[in-house]
């Protein structure tokens, strides 16, 4: 792909690159994917701005794809928690039961 095309597909804002301190462009995996995809597309026949919705559209899903699966982790970490803390409680309330009970004990032999 020539540096005009690149240079074309970047003021559409079809792609991204970052750059470094001294301007120039620093072209990532991801960046090249991108050219791939709009390569693609075009072979196609779609538009360059058809393909700049259907990018768009596919780094929304993408993003909510991963904030997903973030929530999903997020969700099975608090049901590991919920076990333990389940758990612990159990052993708390069983811990009282069996200390109280001799306390009890001697109280009621008090009271009789």
């Amino acid at each position: 792909m020539s540096k005009r095309t690149i240079d074309y597909y970047t003021n559409l804002d079809l792609l991204k690159p970052s750059r470094s301190d001294t301007g120039y462009r620093i072209f990532e995996l991801s960046d090249v994917e991108q050219l791939n995809k709009i390569s693609h597309l075009q072979g196609q026949g779609f538009s360059l701005e058809e393909i700049k919705e259907k990018l768009t559209f596919l780094d929304s899903s993408e993003q909510v794809l991963e904030k997903a699966q973030l929530i999903k982790n997020d969700l099975q970490e608090l049901l590991v928690l919920l076990e333990r803390t389940d758990q612990e409680n159990s052993s708390i309330k069983e811990s009282i039961a069996h200390d109280t009970l001799p306390v009890i004990q001697a109280l009621l032999q008090l009271l009789v």
